[in-house]
């Protein structure tokens, strides 16, 4: 890598960093781009050669945060066993990291249905990948009704995730979200389980 091309990756790993501390801390409306700057160490018009907006920001800390190694992904298979099970600890994992960040979450999930597929990230979060994966293997294994594609199973588990995570957050944060969701989608896993 050439020094150049460092010194930006260093400069965007910085803004990426600011922003998050800033937006769990402060929260997303809260915050501004001149404290993300300042926090991070650089000149105002510097965040504008790495994102347009603050809402480019929490999206590039939204795809950041959930990445796993394909090593990764096969060792929860590996050690996960059983397609409910699997997408119960999907789920868990998902909730934890709202829990963290729940107006981020709600942000980038706004701008996720504004902005519709981003050629930057053509499959979708990495929760929806999981849960697309779960079913494949699912219906390989004869377990999972194959009169529905994965992809459309999937998406309705990330229907119902992003719905009881707006209901959660609209009213106050009050209930469990995970008991909740847990509840909606094994109701729904009747249905799609043979």
């Amino acid at each position: 890598m050439k020094l150049r091309d460092k010194q930006k990756a260093e400069v965007k790993s910085a803004l990426v960093r600011a922003g998050e501390v800033l937006f769990r801390t402060k929260g997303f409306t809260e915050t501004t781009i001149e404290e993300i700057t300042g926090t991070a160490g650089v000149a105002r018009g510097t965040f504008y050669n790495y994102f347009q907006t603050k809402e480019d920001l929490a999206l590039e800390i939204f795809y950041g945060t959930e990445e796993l190694t394909a090593k990764q992904v096969e060792d929860f298979f590996a050690t996960t066993s059983g397609t409910e099970n699997q997408i119960q600890a999907i789920i868990a994992n998902a909730v934890e990291w709202t829990l963290k960040r729940p107006e981020l979450f709600l942000v980038t999930l706004l701008e996720k249905m504004k902005r519709g597929h981003t050629p930057e990230h053509p499959n979708g979060t990495l929760f929806r990948r999981m849960i697309t994966e779960t079913f494949e293997r699912g219906q390989i294994a004869g377990i999972v009704t194959r009169e529905r594609r994965p992809q459309d199973l999937a998406h309705d588990i990330d229907g119902l995730y992003m719905v009881h995570m707006v209901r959660w957050y609209h009213y106050g944060k009050q209930d469990d979200l995970l008991s909740a969701l847990l509840s909606a989608v094994n109701t729904y896993l009747t249905g799609a389980l043979i």
